[in-house]
């Protein structure tokens, strides 16, 4: 679509992965936007794999 989505996050510690300049600028999936702001790589070698308990303490 048309638009722009405006997000503000500090890091403690580190930096965003993201392109340095404008023509390294891409669109990102909505997956690689939470691996983005948990302060992941935009690109994974492979794709995390989420973990589902199956019992607790």
């Amino acid at each position: 679509g048309d638009g722009f989505v405006l997000v503000y996050k500090r890091l403690e510690a580190g930096r965003f992965q993201w392109p340095r300049t404008a023509s390294e600028a891409r669109e990102i999936t909505p997956e690689q936007f939470t691996w983005l702001m948990q302060g992941l790589a935009v690109e994974q070698k492979r794709r995390i794999q989420e973990v589902t308990p199956e019992r607790t303490c």
